[in-house]
């Protein structure tokens, strides 16, 4: 994971130097908008084993409440005929269209309109907001840079991506996973090993 931690460490200077030439955070106080659509988002094994340490340092309560979540994700998803194999084809894009305005479509992780894992999250979480190149285009979040955005050297997150699914295929993962699913996998894994642990 030292790999991993390196594309993190690298996207936190370019984060920083964005918000310095802006003159601060770009998102509007109190905003969490982009955490709305997320429970199909596609998550790389190398971002699934870095969130996985942030799921394991939360209470059980917590975790409790985050594994409902997900799966009130997955059954609104299997109403609506989305499995884990045909949701990843378009990177989720289509069922999260399909779950737009409803309460299954948040993160699962989003709790009271807060990441309860922002020091482990994913990649896109930690660059949306700011202007990136996402490999066909300049990409970015549209309460943000406003009028401004190609006045910015963008994050390059199409590298980061590359990288992170790169270091994933590495790790043997041929695939990447819908946050909600990753999420319930994710869990179990942590309730196994501890309750080995025991």
């Amino acid at each position: 994971m030292v790999r991993y931690q390196k594309i993190v460490s690298e996207i936190d200077l370019e984060v920083q130097r964005l918000r310095k030439e802006r003159g601060g955070s770009p998102c509007p106080l109190n905003c969490f908008d982009c955490c709305r659509s997320t429970a199909t988002m596609a998550i790389s094994e190398a971002e699934a084993r870095d969130l996985k340490e942030g799921l394991r340092k939360l209470s059980k309560e917590v975790r409790s409440h985050i594994a409902k979540k997900a799966n009130r994700s997955i059954q609104k998803l299997e109403q609506l005929g989305y499995s884990t194999e045909n949701i990843i084809r378009d990177a989720g894009i289509e069922a999260i269209d399909a779950l737009k305005g409803k309460s299954e479509a948040q993160c699962p992780m989003l709790i009271g309109g807060v990441c309860s894992v922002y020091e482990h999250r994913p990649i896109i979480c930690r660059v949306w907001g700011y202007p990136i190149d996402n490999g066909s285009e300049l990409a970015c979040c549209k309460k943000t840079f406003i009028g401004r955005r190609r006045l910015f050297k963008p994050i390059e997150y199409a590298r980061y991506w590359r990288e992170a699914r790169d270091l994933s295929e590495s790790l043997g993962a041929k695939q990447k996973t819908p946050n909600c699913h990753l999420v319930v996998r994710l869990l179990a894994e942590i309730d196994r090993q501890e309750f080995i642990g025991k």
